[in-house]
């Protein structure tokens, strides 16, 4: 049996999860649901994929605000997967969903700041996947001793139309025994 294919962010420019007509499995704590790639686009960086969470006082933080303008069609299903990164000097949690903050260990999360660009200029480490089911959330706080005007966070990346295959699985090796030549995605936490 061929070996199961993970996706995994790497160093360097974004790269596809994969190609129309390619099978993927997205991880949704507990399950493997299966979909097929109809179609891909890239969502370059953008005013309208900055998000600006406001005025945020010396210490202070936004509170979690969701990202409308990344929410993603139901009908047919999408994907989106992303990167980020602050513009401004902020600090910046992101969530997949109001209950499934990412980027965590057991007693902490990592957040981004304006120098996670200087170790990760391609800022593979703030990658992540949302489904059209998911809600986006930030949460942004400002860990200088001034006031910030505006806090500003930037997102570019790639927009999938998914086919639901309408099937399900509780591990990968049942899943690549059902479908064949496949990817494992993670979009959900544990």
């Amino acid at each position: 049996m061929a070996e199961i294919q993970f996706y995994e962010a790497k160093p360097g420019p974004i790269e596809k999860i994969a190609l129309p007509d390619q099978t993927i499995c997205v991880w949704v704590p507990t399950l493997w649901t299966a979909y097929r790639v109809a179609y891909v686009e890239p969502l370059p960086r953008s005013a309208q994929l900055v998000f600006n969470q406001g005025a945020v006082a010396a210490g202070g933080g936004s509170g979690d605000v969701q990202l409308l303008n990344l929410e993603l069609s139901d009908t047919p299903p999408g994907l989106a997967q992303l990167r980020f990164y602050p513009l401004d000097d902020i600090r910046v949690t992101l969530k997949r969903g109001v209950g499934d903050t990412r980027f965590k260990t057991l007693r902490v999360v990592a957040e981004a700041d304006r120098f996670t660009r200087l170790i990760d200029p391609c800022l593979h480490t703030t990658e992540f996947v949302i489904l059209s089911v998911d809600e986006p959330y930030l949460n942004v706080t400002n860990p200088t001793d001034y006031n910030l005007a505006q806090t500003r966070v930037a997102f570019f990346g790639y927009r999938f139309v998914l086919d639901d295959l309408k099937k399900n699985f509780k591990t990968p090796k049942e899943a690549k025994e059902a479908l064949g030549p496949i990817t494992f995605v993670n979009a959900g936490g544990m």
